[in-house]
């Protein structure tokens, strides 16, 4: 129990030491000094700052993984949009609450290390498909329309990125308005019936308009 917790004390100050200074710019001696271990001990439990970087990065994407649940269909179950809330606001909070490491994620220099930024790149694919396979169970149980999901996965983690990024900036703790607005945005778009009558779905013929009260993210929830 005491090594696996010095080896968590450890990974606690890299991340700190990380947001701050950079992963290109920090050093094993930077880590060891800070979390206050001998040099032979930061090697008990990794290969390099590299190798203890690739298992803060599995931490990110083992704890994305458990607050994204699948939705449940069916009697006695939260509605589907109330489940989306619940998958949201768990990943806000986490990254509120992990604020150095979405710092290191969102600010990692490109280009110096480039099975680095593969590791990085990896990471946000996992995620990008944690995403998808949301999307097409959506589909599966006709709450989302059809689309690429490949593609549209990608988008939403994009918008994800940026607001988590302006979270990092920010002293806000409480997520629950953002959840709000990104569900709304998610499943409703911007746009005023007026404009929506313009949206053709794919498939339909020039000429036709699409039906009022669609969105450019699939059917208006009211």
């Amino acid at each position: 129990m005491e090594r696996q917790a010095r080896r968590a004390q450890v990974l606690r100050h890299a991340k700190r030491i990380f947001a701050r200074k950079g992963y290109h710019r920090t050093n094993v001696a930077d880590i060891i000094a800070r979390a206050r271990i001998a040099r032979g001990t930061f090697y008990l439990y990794f290969q390099n700052k590299k190798d203890l970087f690739e298992e803060l990065l599995e931490q990110a994407v083992t704890e994305l993984t458990q607050r994204i649940q699948r939705l449940r269909p069916g009697p006695g179950e939260p509605d589907p949009v109330d489940q989306l809330r619940a998958n949201l606001t768990r990943v806000l909070s986490y990254a509120m609450a992990e604020r150095e490491l979405t710092d290191i994620l969102l600010n990692h220099s490109t280009g110096f290390d480039h099975e680095l930024d593969d590791k990085i790149q990896d990471f946000y694919d996992r995620v990008a498909a944690l995403i998808k396979r949301s999307l097409d169970l959506g589909i599966e149980m006709n709450l989302v329309r059809n689309s690429d999901t490949r593609a549209v996965s990608y988008a939403i983690l994009g918008g994800i990125k940026e607001l988590i990024g302006m979270l990092s900036r920010s002293d806000d703790t409480d997520p629950s308005a953002l959840v709000e607005e990104i569900l709304q945005f998610g499943l409703s778009g911007v746009a005023r019936p007026e404009l929506l009558k313009y949206v053709r779905p794919r498939g339909r013929a020039d000429g036709e308009a699409g039906p009022t009260g669609a969105s450019f993210f699939g059917p208006k929830v009211d």
